[in-house]
């Protein structure tokens, strides 16, 4: 295996000039970075990454914390910042949190005891406090998911309440005036949003709020199943569904055919995310969509400007909910 030693023997520069060289830490005349360069390719010379780190005092991981690897929705979001590190020779290291605090605790402090040069988090239990304690320390944090004023240049999020808005209005602009929602877990603040949208697209559109008409779930198949069966077993008619993500209206259209619904016909259903399998389900779900790739490219952008990896630049932080029509609604005066 060729040496640092080997290196700078061809090069004809000290070890030291190779260091700096390798590690961008000290400026050095082009003539001479052009020769330790052309010295490392011809010996196909490959620094070892922990002792490069003790140098540095840095690992070349970017740490992750997301509520659930198995979900598609947190993937799209990892796939984004994946792209944009790996281009820049970095690895990322995820954890997950699950939603609870002691867990996202657990994570993050994890992270940092590996070195982790900077945190993107995705958190729903823990308070502002906690990652704004973490942003004052010496590793960067950026947050994705939610905005909080102290951190408002590190914080990519998405406007839940116009997504829930946007997603209840076109269920009014098909006819639909009776209209239920499977909401997510209230406990976290994106279920609470898109249920105010909903609540503000009825009221701006002089319809009732029912409460019998809401389900409180947990963002899964099963959640939607199960709320589904809810509130058919409530009995208050309803002709629409918006669901708070697209896996509970997953769920929600498994129930529906089990009890011999059809959807849209009898049931008109929108979910949230886009994730992959939308377009897939039958009918193609309408859903609303989050650019959680792009989400996660700009939390990515904003990790490297602030490890100085990355000229800073500007970089879209909020992001608007699009709404994607596919099969699953149709207007109520359709036969």
């Amino acid at each position: 295996m060729t040496t640092i030693k080997e290196v700078s023997r061809r090069a004809k520069v000290s070890m030291a000039t190779v260091s700096r060289v390798l590690n961008n830490t000290v400026p050095v005349a082009e003539e001479t970075r052009l020769r330790v360069l052309e010295a490392v390719e011809a010996l196909n010379y490959k620094p070892n990454a922990f002792a490069r780190g003790l140098v540095t005092n840095r690992s070349g991981g970017i740490g992750v914390v997301i509520n659930e690897i198995s979900s598609p929705f947190y993937s799209g979001i990892v796939r984004g910042i994946e792209e944009v590190a790996e281009a820049k020779g970095l690895h990322l290291l995820v954890s997950s949190g699950h939603a609870q605090a002691s867990l996202e605790r657990r994570a993050v402090e994890s992270l940092k005891q590996r070195r982790a040069d900077a945190l993107i988090l995705q958190l729903e239990a823990l308070p502002d406090d906690d990652l704004v304690r973490w942003a004052q320390g010496d590793t960067p944090v950026i947050v994705v998911g939610r905005l909080i004023p102290e951190l408002a240049g590190r914080c990519v999020y998405l406007d839940n309440v116009a997504g829930g808005y946007l997603a209840t209005k076109h269920l009014i602009e098909h006819g639909h005036r009776q209209i239920a929602h499977l909401a997510g877990w209230l406990a976290i603040k994106d279920a609470r949003d898109r249920l105010e949208g909903y609540k503000r697209a009825l009221d701006d559109a002089g319809l009732p709020f029912d409460e019998r008409l809401v389900i409180a779930g947990n963002f899964t198949e099963e959640g939607g199943q199960r709320g589904a069966e809810e509130l058919l077993a409530r009995g208050r008619p309803f002709t629409a569904i918006v669901a708070s993500n697209d896996q509970m209206a997953a769920g929600a259209l498994h129930t529906f055919r089990a009890h011999g619904l059809r959807v849209p016909e009898d049931v008109s259903l929108i979910g949230y995310d886009d994730v992959l399998f939308a377009r897939y389900l039958f009918p193609a779900l309408t859903t609303i969509r989050q650019p959680l790739a792009e989400m996660g490219r700009a939390a990515a952008r904003l990790a490297l400007a602030a490890l100085g990896a990355e000229k800073p630049k500007e970089v879209t932080t909020r992001f608007d909910p699009v709404l994607v029509a596919r099969d699953s609604v149709i207007s109520t005066a359709d036969p």
